[in-house]
């Protein structure tokens, strides 16, 4: 049943967003053209109004000079001529001064009616916006409900990724989202009942969502520490490119975090063999006894990361920069360090080094000697 009314919150939302979408096009096509014709009416009137006032002004001014001059002389004629001319004169002066007082009179009501219309549609988005977000909030209940069905996968899945449309279409709520997702994450992945197939493809899936869910300030991506990555709950091949995930103990082997951000991370003693790293960020990154054989780290961030004990057999680490990282007994046999920087990188030994890859540009603790088998730089 919950199902059922997840669907048709989802379709309702659905409708709503385009709906206002497309209410938002029509009134601000509407707006744009309307305002236009307005400014043009407008700019008439006033240039109407105006002329009537000017001549209304004239007017006045010739009931004192046009009637002396256009009928000069002290006959009865003369006189009852001159009388006639002021009279029209102020009739028209009168007609003009209303004429000019009405355009302006219609310019306030008009603007005083666009104003009660943008005041009405302003009232009428809220509404709308009101509408939606009790939608919103309404298929957020449905959602989280439907993680927690024991059984149904499928219904599982379909609560995780309407939270994921949440997160998207209602930036609000996505620090909410990452929380709620996260936090099954950690459940599910840490649950006693014994673990069948069925159990992975959620984990998957809600990390998935995690790693994909839009960069915004102040939200983080995930928190997954304490989450057990392992065994069906692995994340084995999945992509998680750009993703910005904390994770402890997890099984990324053949992982794809491609620049990813895992400052910090915590993953000692993980699984990351054959892991796609390049680029990441893994500065301070916490990787002691990691498993890192055949990961591709080339220009990986791995300032003063803690590589203790690490394996790095066959590593491409090309162009990393391995600056003040903690490197005491890792295993670097056969791995790649061609342009790594190394400087100042802690409990490096000769022997380290000595099984290792490197070139010209590779940069050593000055405490080291460059292997004969790698290349020299050129005289300087």
């Amino acid at each position: 049943m919950g199902l059922d009314i997840l669907v048709a919150l989802i379709a309702q939302s659905a409708v709503m967003r385009r709906s206002n979408h497309s209410d938002s096009g029509r009134t601000r096509a509407m707006a744009d053209n309307g305002g236009a014709a307005r400014r043009t009416g407008r700019r008439w009137l006033w240039i109407i109004a105006g002329v009537a006032g000017a001549g209304a002004v004239a007017a006045v001014i010739g009931i004192w000079h046009l009637p002396a001059r256009m009928y000069p002389g002290t006959t009865d004629g003369a006189v009852q001529a001159r009388a006639a001319l002021q009279g029209g004169l102020l009739t028209a002066a009168a007609a003009l001064t209303a004429v000019a007082g009405a355009l302006v009179a219609l310019d306030e009501t008009r603007q005083a009616n666009t104003e009660t219309k943008r005041a009405n549609e302003a009232a009428d988005v809220r509404e709308r916006a009101a509408n939606l977000n009790t939608h919103v909030r309404e298929l957020y209940v449905e959602a989280a409900k439907l993680l927690n069905d024991p059984d149904n996968l499928g219904v599982r899945l379909a609560g995780i990724y309407a939270l994921e449309r949440i997160a998207v279409d209602s930036p609000g709520d996505q620090r909410t989202v990452v929380e709620v997702l996260s936090a099954f994450v950690r459940t599910r992945s840490t649950d006693p009942v014994p673990r069948t197939p069925p159990l992975a493809p959620d984990i998957r899936a809600a990390v998935q969502v995690l790693g994909r869910l839009p960069r915004r300030d102040d939200v983080p991506r995930a928190d997954l520490d304490g989450a057990e990555l392992t065994g069906t709950a692995s994340l084995e091949g999945l992509n998680l490119t750009a993703a910005d995930l904390h994770l402890t103990a997890a099984d990324l082997h053949a992982v794809h975090l491609g620049e990813a951000d895992l400052t910090s991370a915590r993953l000692r003693r993980g699984d990351l063999s054959s892991a796609q790293l390049s680029g990441a960020n893994l500065a301070s990154a916490q990787l002691s006894w990691a498993d890192l054989s055949s990961a591709q780290l080339s220009g990986a961030n791995l300032t003063s990361a803690q590589l203790s004990g690490a394996n790095l057999t066959d590593a491409l680490l090309r162009g990393a920069n391995l600056t003040d990282a903690l490197l005491r007994g890792a295993d670097l046999t056969g791995a790649h360090l061609e342009r790594a920087d190394l400087t100042d990188a802690r409990g490096l030994s000769q022997g380290q080094v000595d099984v290792a890859h490197g070139d010209a540009d590779t940069r050593l603790p000055v405490t080291l000697v460059r292997p004969a088998s790698w290349p020299m730089p050129p005289a300087s």
